[in-house]
């Protein structure tokens, strides 16, 4: 599989219905047993894969799209990586929505920055982020 490393692929995991990943397979990792494909270096276990496919040309010029499904950020790497890749994040205080698909400028121990210049307190907001797929 390692003469897919640098070509745009798709890759199917998981069981049925499958985990559908498109992009660069960046590395095939032989001692991690994973490879690693995106642009955010997904890191996916070879038990986990069911098959890769080159992708088309049609394919590859599709736009990334956000996740469906996003996570509470907690730690510190985390705030890191939103900020790193300007991912889409949703910041809520208590059941009331503050900012829906904002980035963050930057982070301290106990704050952080929006986009529009907002600082929130981590200890008073929960900020969920979406990252990208493709």
């Amino acid at each position: 599989m390692k003469h897919w490393v640098g070509k745009p692929v798709i890759m199917y995991c998981g069981d049925e219905p499958y985990t559908i990943m498109k992009g660069i397979l960046r590395k095939w990792d032989l001692s991690a047993s994973v490879a690693v494909i995106g642009h955010q270096e997904i890191a996916v276990p070879f038990r986990d894969i069911v098959v890769i496919k080159a992708l088309a040309p049609r394919e590859r010029a599709l736009p990334p799209v956000l996740h469906s499904v996003g996570y509470v950020m907690r730690e510190r790497q985390q705030f890191d990586n939103a900020v790193y890749f300007k991912s889409a994040v949703s910041v809520w205080k208590e059941d009331r929505l503050i900012a829906l698909n904002t980035t963050i400028i930057s982070h301290t121990k106990g704050s952080v920055t929006l986009q529009d210049g907002q600082n929130l307190m981590k200890g008073n907001h929960i900020f969920v982020v979406r990252s990208l797929r493709g």
